[in-house]
């Protein structure tokens, strides 16, 4: 299995076991009676008693609980144990132990983002000569990086007679000499050499997209209203990264985590959106590949596009990957709908404000259309996940 998908399952893991971890010792901490904590569902594969706490793996790697005496409304609570129950406590403090399991995805998010800026750093805004990618032809036309023989990692160190050695100013003079001939110097694993080429000629709209191309030699067509012609040598940068120092990575993490945090917000309600106005039911009824924007992303493209990630180098973009899964996860676990840790939230807030206790076996029709809702979904994003793979370019 490739390593990226490993890890990302890894990262998934450690994400569930830290949130059941925060319902745990929030609860030990005001007192709850807590006898089980376990990482999966299903037949017990491991388990060791460590005073009242049982602790232990389970064969289905699907989640994880905590057992908290009296949260269960069918539970028979023995006498003992009743001041210690979940309905016995203070509504804060259950309030305190619902929130504390997702309060731990954002602990995660923030950790990794401060280990990224301070171990990869995070994009400057500009962008390096070395190369990260090449266009070898469009549409059948040789691009004048195809002819040089150009590849990813070589650094463009100039352009002879131009006295650019910057990639704004070398993009720059490229696209100021479209089909001219000139000498880039070229350095690929330390060896610099002068190499001799024929730009191609583009067309670029007004957001800098190429619109039409023509190789080495090639008649370009006339442009059209809001187009513009320049050179084009087909190659991509890598982009600038700037490490920090602790202070400021804890900084660029916090922008980044409140950045996520809101981007998050808006993919839950784009993917209710998805599914209330048929654009799930018309992506389940297609056929080829899919756009990001076609039916949500499910588990098993996360996966697939951590592989691709990790595979093709870009570990920030992995690391972008699960903090955007973990974030996302949590919030969708605050969400007001029983059996989630928010509907159980919003029981203590209506018990709070109307001073009034809620018969919770009277909510669980509700969880139970609610978790049918679920399954059905995941169901759903699962086969248009290995049916119609999304298609994300890296």
């Amino acid at each position: 299995m490739n390593l990226g998908i490993l890890l990302f399952i890894l990262a998934i893991e450690v994400v569930i076991a830290v949130h059941e971890a925060g319902h745990f010792l929030v609860a030990k901490l005001f007192g709850f009676k807590t006898p089980q904590y376990f990482l999966g569902f299903g037949p017990t594969l491991w388990s060791t008693r460590r005073g009242e706490t049982e602790y232990g793996f389970k064969a289905l790697p699907l989640g994880g609980f905590v057992k908290i005496v009296g949260m269960n409304p069918y539970e028979e609570v023995a006498p003992e144990d009743r001041p210690r129950s979940y309905t016995n406590k203070p509504r804060w403090q259950r309030a305190l132990v619902l929130v504390a399991g997702s309060a731990t995805h954002w602990v995660v998010a923030f950790v990794l983002l401060v280990f990224a800026a301070m171990a990869i750093g995070f994009p400057t805004g500009e962008a390096t000569t070395t190369i990260e990618s090449v266009t070898g032809e469009i549409d059948g036309s040789p691009t004048a990086a195809g002819l040089l023989g150009l590849e990813p990692e070589d650094r463009i160190v100039g352009i002879v007679g131009s006295g650019a050695d910057e990639w704004n100013e070398i993009s720059g003079y490229i696209k100021q000499h479209p089909g001219e001939t000139v000498t880039f110097r070229v350095d690929r694993d330390g060896d610099a050499t002068e190499k001799e080429v024929e730009l191609g000629k583009a067309l670029f709209s007004a957001d800098g997209e190429v619109v039409a191309y023509a190789g080495p030699g090639e008649e370009l067509r006339s442009p059209e209203a809001g187009e513009t012609t320049g050179g084009f040598l087909g190659v991509s940068p890598e982009p600038e990264f700037e490490t920090k120092a602790l202070p400021g990575a804890i900084s660029d993490a916090s922008f980044f985590t409140w950045d996520v945090t809101k981007r998050s917000v808006q993919g839950i309600g784009q993917v209710f959106g998805m599914v209330f106005d048929g654009t799930l039911w018309n992506a389940l009824t297609g056929s080829g590949e899919r756009a990001v924007d076609e039916g949500p992303l499910g588990i098993v493209s996360a996966g697939r596009i951590a592989g691709q990630t990790v595979s093709s180098g870009h570990y920030l973009d992995f690391i972008g990957l699960v903090v955007g899964f973990t974030i996302f996860v949590g919030l969708m676990n605050l969400l007001p709908l029983p059996p989630l840790d928010g509907g159980h939230l919003a029981v203590v807030a209506y018990e709070a404000i109307t001073g009034r206790s809620v018969d919770l076996r009277k909510l669980i029709p509700v969880a139970a259309a609610v978790i049918s809702f679920f399954v059905l979904l995941f169901l759903a994003v699962l086969y248009l996940d290995l049916a119609r793979p999304i298609s994300v370019p890296l």
